[in-house]
């Protein structure tokens, strides 16, 4: 089945929040950021099923090189993404819709 990404304005917030402050670090490192996210999602749409559940139906994900999980569901023929987390945060503040 192709799923198709939804990704929710307020992951979308974070994922602009962490492009900026990587680019503050070095110039472009905030794109390396931005290229590794594309790779999981390639992943993620292939088989959004392999990943384990965050609580039931939430899901998530590691981004390979950068300390942040992907927050998602399965809705349908959509993967709908709520958050991009850092994991260094208290993950109480993880959003999960």
């Amino acid at each position: 089945m192709a799923y198709k990404l939804e990704i929710r304005p307020l992951a979308t917030m974070e994922i602009l929040e962490a492009f900026d402050w990587y680019e503050l670090q070095r110039e472009g490192l905030g794109g390396e950021f931005l290229d590794e996210l594309e790779t999981f999602y390639n992943n993620l749409l292939r088989n959004p099923n392999s990943y384990s559940f965050y609580e039931k139906p939430v899901r998530q994900g590691k981004i390979n090189r950068f300390p942040y999980v992907v927050v998602f569901e399965i809705s349908d023929e959509s993967v709908v993404v709520y958050s991009v987390f850092m994991t260094r945060q208290d993950p109480n503040k993880k959003r999960l819709a």
